[in-house]
């Protein structure tokens, strides 16, 4: 699972699913890149959006 993070100012912070507090998950690193990418073309300067690859929690 990965997840798309920006550090704005040392906290770290995680793009959220549309009208939701929920992190936008991504089971494909290509699918997260390619967003990530995206919005980082929409910035004049950072901070700018990354890739991180996250645990999926275990039941």
């Amino acid at each position: 699972m990965f997840v798309i993070v920006r550090d704005v100012n040392g906290v770290t912070e995680t793009l959220k699913d549309s009208n939701s507090y929920l992190n936008k998950t991504f089971t494909e690193f290509s699918a997260a890149d390619l967003l990530a990418k995206k919005l980082n073309s929409h910035l004049i300067q950072g901070p700018y959006w990354n890739v991180m690859s996250i645990k999926k929690a275990s039941r």
